[in-house]
């Protein structure tokens, strides 16, 4: 990608739009609720749409809805919706990168690795606020030059859209605000990053450390660089 991603914002979805299914999902969350009291409802963003806008760029057509109906889909109980996200591989100095250890009681990847930070774009926001508040929420630390962003990903597991940034921090200890979302974390080379990693990390390495393969289009490979 070589530029910045444009949103094209639209009303939130709502209950009648979703259709009778949203009956069920929302006893599934009261289900989901019970059995992980930690879990909370909020808001994001609902990619509906994805088209290249020429010259590097893509157009992201994106709806706020509540996370609770995302949070019940799995594979026999998908609603369709795929929110935004920002992913970002930050490096030192010396060129090191920061990954996390997910928790245990974490929606997706449960006590995989990551590369740090990582979220949810919240309806307000636009991706590159969302990329600097998460990583002042989950290392404490700020960046030295505004991030640039990097490709555009779909994450199937995760059933989400992400834009990967690159950023630049001064090596220092931060005091992350948000501590539980994460056991670990520490800055690693390229050549040994820890395992086991989240899938989508995988392919992140390997497309933007490792330069393996070639560029893929969002229709073919789900990523566009």
């Amino acid at each position: 990608m070589r530029r910045p991603p444009v949103l094209l914002r639209g009303s939130p979805l709502t209950a009648d739009q979703m259709g009778y299914r949203i009956v069920e999902a929302e006893s599934k969350w009261d289900a989901l609720c019970s059995a992980r009291p930690e879990y909370f409802d909020g808001a994001l963003l609902a990619v509906g749409g994805v088209a290249r806008n020429g010259h590097g760029g893509v157009t992201l057509t994106v709806s706020p809805c509540p996370y609770r109906w995302y949070a019940v889909q799995d594979d026999t109980f998908d609603l369709g919706l795929r929110p935004l996200g920002v992913k970002a591989l930050v490096r030192d100095p010396d060129g090191l990168l920061l990954c996390g250890q997910r928790a245990s009681t974490v929606h997706a990847y449960p006590n995989r690795w990551e590369f740090l930070p990582g979220g949810s774009v919240e309806p307000e926001e636009d991706p590159l606020q969302t990329v600097v508040r998460e990583l002042e929420e989950e290392t404490g630390l700020v960046p030295q030059a505004p991030p640039v962003a990097k490709a555009l990903c779909y994450d199937p597991p995760a059933r989400t859209w992400e834009v990967v940034y690159e950023l630049q921090v001064e090596r220092a200890e931060g005091s992350p605000s948000q501590p539980g979302e994460h056991t670990a974390c520490g800055w690693f080379t390229p050549s040994s990053l820890p395992c086991p990693m989240a899938p989508i990390a995988e392919r992140l390495a390997d497309l933007l450390i490792h330069a393996k393969g070639s560029t893929l289009g969002v229709d073919e490979g789900r990523f566009e660089q």
